[in-house]
């Protein structure tokens, strides 16, 4: 039997969809993992973008082996962060090191330190290739991509990113981006009775299309858009409805523009993890209207629900997750393209049932949690070499 890889993650901080991959790797026998955190959030900085403080309710750092190196983000903190970093990858033999992303300075600057320790260095991130960047940032990245001794691929937008930045094919392993199918499927089986119940509750009529909405609401992922798309929809004799689920600064403003244009608007406010199934379930479509958006885990969670999906093209997973009239519709522009796809939706309900049954399947069989491992393997064994015998 071959030796397991000896490995550790470098990441920011705890994060609610990591945290099940880091508890499945820790249980495989192939892996011995150990999670490097830059640092945990409290309930405040957690709250972020939701403009209210919160904690998971579902651990984020239970069943897997960690540390956490306590320094704050910013360029300030990375002599400090770089010297505990150090330290900690070297307490211990590891066949290689991953680390999740460059979204802030202390994972750029890890990349070099772990090339300099003589370890492979893997990268897994969610970039993708769907907007133009200055020449500088693309200089920046392929800087940065060259240190890679592989990189575990997550989508196709995804992999077009890498190879426009000069990455060769050999170095690029394909995984995938997911999300905890089958918490998610036992949520949908287990709270599924209470679909008409939940409707009835959020005011909802039994004509009434309900697309809903999942996530932060700021500027970016232009929520606000949904309520203009609904009103064309509406204008046009569809019977559109919406949902919103989560929170932000554009809460309050959303309110009162469904208001004001009469769109029969729900609003959940905050969900945590155990509490998803409100959202998604009452609801007959998701929508996903960003400007940017590097994935959108959110799609993954709506199809496991069963729901068509209605996604802007400048969403990273909409070449992988959206098969156009089969999983859901790509829309680009403002308002009118989206509500040309959602009144499309809307006018053909006998098509949604078997377009969402599709979408889970598309996930549950190319976009789930042992494809991920798989490409993390392949970049592992390309990188360490061939396993010595015990």
């Amino acid at each position: 039997m071959s030796k397991p890889f000896r490995f550790c993650v470098v990441t920011t901080h705890p994060i609610q969809y990591m945290a099940p991959w880091f508890r499945a790797l820790s249980q495989d026998p192939e892996f011995e993992l150990e999670v490097i955190f830059f640092r945990e959030l409290d309930a405040v900085q957690q709250g972020a973008g939701f403009k209210q403080a919160f904690s998971w309710d579902i651990p984020l750092t239970d069943g897997y082996e960690h540390r956490t190196l306590h320094v704050a983000a910013g360029v300030w903190g990375l002599p400090r962060l770089l010297a505990r970093l150090r330290k900690a990858i070297l307490a211990r033999p590891r066949d290689a090191v991953l680390v999740t992303g460059w979204n802030e300075p202390g994972l750029i600057a890890a990349a070099p330190l772990i090339r300099a320790l003589a370890l492979p260095l893997l990268l897994r991130g969610d970039s993708n290739n769907l907007h133009q960047r200055a020449r500088f940032t693309c200089l920046c990245h392929r800087l940065f991509l060259s240190l890679a001794s592989a990189i575990v691929v997550v989508g196709k937008a995804n992999r077009r990113f890498y190879l426009d930045n000069g990455v060769s094919v050999i170095r690029l392993f394909d995984g995938a981006h997911f999300v905890e199918s089958e918490r998610m499927l036992a949520m949908a089986r287990r709270h599924g009775a209470k679909r008409e119940r939940l409707r009835t509750e959020f005011g909802f009529r039994d004509e009434d299309f309900v697309f809903v909405f999942v996530g932060k609401h700021v500027t970016i992922k232009r929520p606000m858009l949904l309520v203009e798309a609904a009103t064309l929809a509406r204008r046009r004799g569809a019977p559109a409805a919406l949902l919103f689920a989560g929170s932000g600064e554009l809460t309050g403003a959303l309110r009162q523009r469904a208001r004001e244009l009469g769109v029969p608007a729900h609003f959940t406010g905050f969900l945590n993890q155990t509490e998803l199934w409100r959202a998604y379930l009452p609801a007959d479509a998701f929508v996903l209207p960003s400007d940017y958006e590097s994935w959108g885990l959110v799609i993954n969670e709506a199809l496991l629900f069963g729901l068509p999906v209605i996604v802007s093209d400048q969403v990273g997973c909409g070449p992988d997750l959206v098969i156009e009239g089969e999983t859901g519709f790509l829309f680009s522009g403002g308002a009118e393209g989206l509500a040309d796809v959602m009144t499309r939706l809307l006018h053909d309900r006998d098509r949604v049932c078997k377009m969402g049954a599709r979408g889970r399947r598309l996930v549950l069989e190319k976009y789930s949690m042992p494809v991920a491992m798989e490409g993390l393997k392949a970049a592992l064994r390309a990188v360490c070499g061939r396993r010595h015998e015990k």
